[in-house]
């Protein structure tokens, strides 16, 4: 009888060799080897993050977690600032090839990211007035905002340096254990009779914090109070390149506040409940392939092949992907109650939406891997990607509410796709010879 393992082992390898005409490697065996870690750790904390949303659309109701919803977009928006060093970081620590190189870059960019993070909590602060009226919240609202994305910055700092060292399998522990805090700090809330959207936001502050604080104890060792001159400029230089595109992908949440300005926070709440069981589904497997994805691919002289893999490979993940949002969208309506109505074409249309921004993600993520030449193609498509998103949704929004802030979304993403497609000389290895379809200007 075989082992789980050679199960596995042949699930996977029988698709790889009808897609790509090969057996699989050794690198394509670690890089599979790495991601199950992850996997493994990740799925089952998605499970708790999915019971944690269910129970929050059913206890909150649809204008209490269309609040909830709010705050975490304005959030992403103010986190910009202090989530950037991150990319850097894991690009040029995973391409270290030494491990007291890796310390100094990781290093400096926890002392880079802790100095801009407090500056730019006081800014925030500072400019709370005008910034909440143009987000169209309460200053209460805008205080929780910034909340968040102080913590999620923590939390994805922290977290993320794990990769660098290759820590997936504490990587995968972690984020469950995370999934875990947010699910028992919301059940003890509720069951407090704190039924607001400030229960949902506080869990999740608790759970990033503490998780954050648990991680920077578990890489001490790595950790120390530097600030290398030379990778401090080389990191602020590409992040220079990366804001552009940074500041459109944080503007992507736009859509939830233009819904609560055109429609209704209910219809935000309805919104929200769709986009959790669709496209946050869509980020969390990502999350799970990019763990061990981008270092590899920052590490790997040909980064030309592996996007002619990812494109082979497309059509056939595509249609699976769009297939497992509509089942999971299903079944989490099922779950919601009875507020929220169920719609199959509004579904499909998340389905389609949440699999146009997986592939986006990927292929900007592998622009990213080719280092300040890369970033500059990243934040070109993400600029693409934004401006289609903010003028087809100031369009669509007020004249089909959610039916066009999903249609916009998903174009949005299939711009950024067929950008980076256009680009993909860029990449270089097995692409450089091949005819160009666009120059890059």
């Amino acid at each position: 009888m075989m082992s789980f393992k050679e199960v596995a082992s042949r699930l996977v390898n029988v698709p790889y060799e009808l897609i790509f005409k090969e057996r699989m490697g050794g690198d394509a065996v670690d890089l599979l080897r790495g991601t199950s870690y992850v996997a493994t750790g990740v799925i089952f904390g998605s499970l708790l993050t999915f019971i944690f949303n269910i129970l929050g659309a059913r206890i909150l109701g649809p204008t209490n977690f269309g609040n909830f919803g709010l705050i975490s977009s304005i959030g992403s928006i103010l986190a910009l600032s202090m989530g950037l060093i991150v990319y850097p970081m894991i690009k040029y620590a995973s391409d270290a090839r030494d491990e007291s190189e890796q310390i100094r870059i990781v290093s400096t960019s926890y002392v880079q990211t802790t100095l801009i993070g407090i500056a730019s909590v006081a800014i925030l602060l500072v400019i709370s007035g005008p910034f909440s009226q143009l987000f169209g919240i309460s200053a209460e609202q805008y205080l929780f905002a910034i909340a968040y994305a102080a913590t999620i910055s923590f939390f994805g700092l922290t977290i993320n340096s794990l990769r660098i060292f290759f820590k997936m399998k504490a990587y995968g522990l972690l984020n469950t254990i995370q999934s875990a805090i947010v699910l028992s700090v919301f059940l003890v809330l509720i069951s407090n009779n704190m039924r607001s959207w400030e229960s949902a936001a506080y869990s999740l502050y608790i759970s990033y914090v503490a998780i954050g604080l648990v991680t920077i104890v578990y890489l001490r060792r790595y950790l120390t109070l530097q600030l290398d001159g030379f990778w401090s400029r080389r990191i602020l230089t590409y992040v220079r390149f990366l804001l552009p595109g940074a500041i459109a992908g944080a503007c992507m949440g736009v859509d939830r506040v233009l819904i609560n300005v055109f429609r209704s926070t209910a219809e935000v709440g309805i919104y929200n409940a769709y986009y959790l069981a669709s496209v946050t589904v869509a980020i969390t497997l990502f999350l799970v392939v990019n763990a061990n994805f981008f270092p590899y691919a920052s590490r790997t002289d040909d980064r030309g092949a592996i996007f002619i893999k990812i494109t082979k490979a497309a059509p056939y993940i595509a249609v699976s992907l769009v297939l497992v949002f509509c089942l999971v969208v299903r079944i989490a309506f099922l779950l919601y109650g009875y507020q929220y109505t169920f719609s199959w074409q509004i579904a499909f249309l998340f389905a389609l939406a949440a699999t146009s921004f997986f592939f986006n993600q990927w292929y900007g993520w592998l622009m990213l891997a080719e280092g300040t030449r890369g970033a500059k193609v990243n934040a070109r498509g993400g600029i693409i990607t934004f401006i289609v998103l903010i003028c087809l949704d100031l369009i669509l929004i007020p004249l089909y509410g959610i039916e066009g802030a999903i249609v916009t979304l998903t174009f949005a993403n299939v711009s950024g796709i067929f950008y980076f497609t256009l680009q993909r000389q860029t990449l270089g290895g097995s692409l450089a010879n091949a005819p160009k379809r666009s120059p890059e200007r």
